[in-house]
């Protein structure tokens, strides 16, 4: 008798362990970890994804004959990296917790400064670039301050901010202001193509 009251009290316990420690231990700590692994390897595809393409691209360029890319290079404006630049302004979005709702390019024409060196060979080109984005006050200071020391010159030509106002908490008095909408220009600079 005293074994089988034995048995189910380390039964109880076992499942005791499991209902109080071992459940909601997975439940809050390893399944947040579990979620934020999924979404980095989600991440790691589309960006080896985005590798493979980019590949598949430049091997396109390099096909392309030196006449048509000189025809070509009077017509268009060098974009040296600019899409990269506009994927490390998202990373840096994620890594500050500041949410991009949009990217606009504004301007890609060539309208850089008469900067010169010699025979009116321009120096720099620059482009303009209107963002929108989410996010609180921390977050939008942590993505500026990132954006200040990114390798790119960048000058913040316009700022807009606006309140999100939710409801007023019952007690309070003021409305209670959790995130801001912002839209920022940006003018970036680049180097002019060599032609």
């Amino acid at each position: 008798m005293n074994q089988r009251l034995i048995i189910i009290l380390e039964l109880l316990v076992a499942f005791g362990l499991y209902f109080w420690y071992v459940q909601p231990t997975y439940v809050g700590n390893i399944q947040a970890l579990h979620t934020k692994i999924t979404s980095e390897h989600v991440v790691a595809k589309t960006m080896k994804k985005y590798s493979q393409e980019e590949a598949r691209l430049e091997e396109k360029q390099n096909n392309i004959s030196q006449s048509d890319i000189s025809r070509l290079s009077k017509m268009l404006p060098a974009t040296n990296g600019t899409a990269h630049f506009l994927l490390n302004i998202n990373a840096l979005a994620l890594r500050s917790g500041f949410t991009l709702s949009k990217f606009d390019i504004k301007d890609q024409s060539n309208n850089s400064q008469q900067n010169t060196v010699g025979k009116k060979q321009k120096l720099y080109d620059t482009f303009v670039l209107g963002i929108s984005g989410k996010g609180t006050y921390g977050s939008f200071r942590q993505f500026l301050d990132g954006l200040e020391r990114s390798l790119r010159l960048v000058d913040v030509t316009s700022l807009s901010i606006k309140a999100n106002i939710s409801a007023p908490v019952a007690g309070l008095k003021k409305q209670n202001i959790s995130s801001y909408d912002y839209s920022l220009i940006l003018q970036i600079y680049r180097l002019s193509p060599v032609l």
